[in-house]
């Protein structure tokens, strides 16, 4: 109830204003020109009645009616002449706008077809019903005689055709581009505006108006010129063409002003070409006619062909844009980059205020992946959202169609969408689905937000073909993200086989490393060793007798060559020489003084065979070390017999002591043949001798079991030596916690 109460209170407004504007005009108009109820050159009421009807609708009607009913009343006719004139008015603005309708006329006077037909259907053809209502009337009331019927009808059409093409555009102007005569300009568009205006109105005044001075010109000569009228006419052109429909209307509007001044008060080119009146204002409304006329259209095709080739422009931009995107995704996998550019480029295109690509994902969300916005309208970017313009948008890519909204308070919405757009400050709204062999990916839209938009059909357009390709780069994105995905996990099932294949192989190096220690062991130490105890053997065998006595010396022998060969043995086992495997120790605080003394007498035999001497050289007061007695025991076999099995008879050896940052350090020092330092290196390590080094033999198992016992004890092992100057092997040996008794 109360939104009707609000219609119909508008509606009496707009009829109260048409009213009043109406009857303002004609008072104007005949006030002005010091009329009674006589035709005007220019009759204002006409074009205000048109432009109401064309604004407010024919609704308002009963606003003519009354206006003009009021005026003839206030100038004096009788209610028969009022009511006629008040019809004929009234009767000829409705067929206007009939006929304007009919012809989809725009307000805008942008087309020349709008022109024309403001022109020929509003202003020449519609008020012939006036024209005629009003003449006859007047006739039948006694006001004119059939003899001067001719002439009123033609002072009464051409009134209303000059106050419809001179007041009309000017008032829609002031309705719909009032804003524009307030814009800012620069200043050589301002010197021109003025230049214009001051040669309009100089020119126009020179004419129409200063007649003293236009008598005198040349002497007399413009008081008998033919067509001076014309020569403000280029001026007009000028404002039209640089000015378009403002520069057209507002010239006509000056020119018309100061020839009806010029002529109502008797001076002027048409009173020059005729003495009557009547004759002259004919003249005057031709004139009116064809000036405002001329320049409209003018103003209009200047427009028409500015928007030509501004679509021409937008046209070469578009193919442009959708080439340069087309490239970027034959070019790119960066899909971030290309939706960045996209919706930029689209938003500077198109002049929106808001453009954005939203990503559909699999849980219904629309997420805005990439945005283009006026910075002073609140942004998407980032946001999640399960309603849009629709509520509904699986229907909208089921539709697979363009969703279009010039006005969004016009839509229909639910509460959630009309607080969204309310807070996005959502105006207007251009929405187009994408998707891919039927499958939904997102959307493409532009939101206006300063106000209302009609969107042209070559908008929509253009974001339609972008969408496609959209599309495709959302496509390409996700048929690369799964070849990604794809060489990903190949990548990584080849590294996991590629690594199965390398532990195989690893293992089977092992095994064979093994096998091949396994060999040489069997080949050289073994043989080594049983060489020795055969030599001895076959020594007591070339004795004399049956009984044979075995020295102790060559017991001892035979018992160490024996106990050798069972630690080879042990040792070719796969505990013996891995490198994570343990050994089993049995610490105890051990002197090393008496340790070396009997380790002397163990060897004494062997050092006098070989002509050797070993010295020792221990510090003062060396403490006691923690240590496993046997496992050292075969430390320093092996090292004094590697120095006497591979230097020559007569080497000098010495054993040196010391205490080194809470260590015991050792060191056995041989004046021998010494060795290079690629051997130096390999030394303490579990290496196969090469084939060709004929002069050592083994597999360097003894040195290797010396660095793991060093090793287990806490302690380092290494070598020093060069080639004829010796050798140096050094180790290190932990200092027992606790000094008790020396066990021997």
């Amino acid at each position: 109830m109360t939104s009707a109460q609000d219609a119909l209170r508008s509606n009496l407004v707009k009829l109260a204003q048409t009213a009043i504007a109406y009857w303002s005009g004609g008072w104007l108009c005949l006030r002005w020109m010091e009329l009674a109820a006589e035709a005007s050159p220019l009759w204002l009421p006409a074009g205000i009645a048109l432009t109401a009807l064309l604004i407010y609708g024919e609704e308002i009607w009963l606003g003519i009616f009354l206006g003009d009913a009021l005026l003839m009343g206030a100038l004096g006719a009788s209610w028969e002449l009022a009511l006629s004139s008040a019809l004929g008015s009234t009767l000829s603005g409705v067929i206007g706008l009939k006929l304007l309708r009919w012809s989809k006329f725009s307000l805008k006077l942008s087309r020349i077809r709008d022109v024309t037909a403001l022109i020929l259907l509003g202003a020449m053809i519609a008020p012939l019903l006036n024209a005629s209502i009003d003449s006859l009337a007047q006739m039948l009331a006694g006001n004119i005689t059939w003899k001067t019927f001719g002439q009123q009808w033609w002072l009464l059409w051409l009134g209303d055709c000059s106050g419809i093409v001179v007041s009309a555009p000017l008032l829609l102007r002031l309705k719909l581009d009032s804003n524009r005569l307030f814009r800012k300009q620069n200043k050589a568009r301002i010197i021109e505006l003025l230049t214009c205006t001051g040669l309009l109105l100089g020119l126009s005044w020179l004419v129409f108006v200063c007649h003293d001075n236009s008598l005198n010109l040349l002497g007399g000569g413009l008081t008998n010129a033919q067509y001076l009228e014309y020569l403000p006419f280029p001026v007009v052109v000028w404002a039209a063409i640089r000015f378009q429909t403002w520069g057209a209307v507002l010239g006509s509007v000056f020119v018309a002003i100061l020839a009806i001044t010029g002529t109502l008060q008797g001076i002027g080119p048409f009173i020059i070409q005729t003495p009557n009146l009547s004759q002259a204002t004919l003249l005057l409304q031709i004139f009116i006619i064809i000036v405002a006329g001329t320049a409209l259209l003018l103003s209009a095709a200047v427009t028409e062909r500015q928007q030509i080739e501004k679509q021409l422009r937008d046209t070469v931009e578009r193919d442009h844009l959708l080439a340069e995107v087309a490239l970027r995704i034959r070019q790119s996998l960066d899909i971030e980059q290309i939706f960045e550019t996209t919706v930029a480029e689209i938003r500077s295109l198109i002049d929106a205020d808001r453009v954005f690509i939203a990503a559909l994902h699999d849980d219904g969300r629309l997420k805005v992946v990439a945005e283009s916005v006026v910075h002073y309208y609140p942004s998407l970017l980032g946001r999640n959202a399960k309603d849009d313009l629709l509520t509904d948008i699986q229907s909208l890519f089921t539709q697979g169609q363009t969703f279009v909204v010039s006005d969004i308070n016009y839509q229909k919405l639910s509460v959630a969408v009309a607080q969204y757009t309310q807070h996005y400050q959502i105006e207007a709204a251009l929405v187009v689905p994408l998707h891919v062999d039927g499958q939904p990916l997102g959307l493409l839209v532009a939101h206006q937000c300063s106000g209302s938009r009609q969107w042209h059909q070559q908008e929509v357009r253009l974001l339609e073909q972008l969408a496609s390709q959209v599309m495709i780069a959302m496509g390409q994105a996700k048929l690369y993200q799964k070849v990604q995905q794809l060489n990903s996990n190949l990548e990584k099932e080849v590294e996991e086989r590629t690594q199965q294949l390398q532990d195989k192989i690893q293992e089977v190096q092992q095994l064979y490393d093994m096998k091949a220690v396994f060999l040489q062991a069997v080949s050289h130490d073994l043989r080594t060793s049983i060489m020795g105890m055969l030599m001895l053997l076959k020594n007591l065998q070339t004795r004399p007798g049956d009984n044979l006595t075995v020295s102790r010396a060559i017991l001892e022998r035979m018992v160490k060559s024996s106990d050798r060969q069972l630690t080879l043995i042990n040792a070719l086992s796969k505990d013996h020489f891995a490198e994570d495997s343990p050994l089993v120790m049995n610490f105890k605080a051990v002197s090393l003084q008496d340790f070396t003394e009997k380790l002397l007498q163990d060897w004494q035999s062997c050092l006098t065979q070989n002509k050797a001497t070993l010295t020792f050289d221990f510090s003062d007061n060396l403490p006691l070390i923690f240590a496993d007695y046997e496992r050292l025991s075969q430390v320093f076999e092996h090292l004094l017999n590697n120095a006497l099995k591979h230097n020559p008879p007569g080497i000098n050896l010495v054993f040196k002591a010391t205490v080194n940052s809470g260590m015991i350090q050792c060191c056995l020092t041989d004046n021998g043949v010494g060795m290079e330092q690629k051997q130096c290196d390999q030394l303490f390590k579990l290496y196969l001798r090469s084939l060709h080094d004929r002069r050592r033999t083994g597999i360097g198992l003894g040195s290797y079991q010396c660095r793991q016992i060093i090793e287990a004890h806490g302690g380092q092992i290494g070598v020093n030596s060069n080639p004829g100057k010796g050798c140096q092997v050094w180790f290190t040996l932990p200092i027992a916690k606790s000094q008790p008794s020396a066990v021997s």
